[in-house]
């Protein structure tokens, strides 16, 4: 069964086995997924956010959050923000009959300039990650599975796990992304799977 609340500070849909939860945190909202252990959850990812400062944040900035429960076996959390010349968004979907949440990304920077990198961190669990493509990573406590899934249009996204800094989605490198003087649309996706745990 499908769970899902919102306040003005703290979002969250679950199910029996799995949560996100996103809360506000300074001027954004961070998310943190958390699988049920033992009658108790525990935190598996936490995204990874900056300040307003950064120039080129860990992670997209959102700062507005929308609920949409479209029917029982689906729940939406769509986010939306803005740092410097860049537009950022996300709709994360949780479906109960596939066990999946489905993250589509997209960051629309203005004017030709373009950020070095533009990723989705997180801190938390332990990854590892195949070098397949498009990469596969695998939880080793909880058997949660991350795909990355190929988008139209854009070179293939990245998924690299590192001990001290965490688990990073996106594209580390931008340099070979054209760009044009009216802006840049960059898109990634991942999934999350659940069908794993028991």
């Amino acid at each position: 069964m499908l769970h899902a609340s919102q306040t003005p500070k703290r979002c969250e849909i679950s199910t029996e086995q799995i949560r996100l939860v996103c809360e506000l945190t300074a001027d954004r909202w961070q998310h943190t997924f958390s699988v049920s252990t033992g009658g108790k959850w525990v935190d598996v990812l936490s995204s990874l956010e900056g300040s307003p400062q950064d120039e080129s944040p860990a992670s997209p900035v959102f700062q507005e959050l929308l609920l949409d429960e479209k029917h029982a076996q689906l729940t939406e959390v769509q986010m939306f923000g803005r740092s410097g010349k860049c537009l950022y968004a996300v709709a994360v979907g949780m479906n109960t009959e596939t066990k999946i949440l489905d993250f589509d990304v997209s960051a629309r920077f203005v004017g030709a300039e373009m950020p070095k990198r533009v990723t989705s961190s997180y801190a938390g669990g332990d990854w590892a990650v195949a070098e397949t493509s498009p990469p596969v990573a695998t939880e080793a406590q909880s058997g949660l599975q991350l795909a990355i899934l190929d988008v139209p249009g854009m070179p293939p996204c990245e998924a690299h796990w590192f001990p001290t800094t965490g688990l990073k989605i996106g594209y580390g490198d931008l340099s070979g992304v054209p760009t044009t003087t009216g802006g840049t649309t960059i898109r990634w996706q991942y999934q999350v799977s659940w069908a794993a745990l028991s």
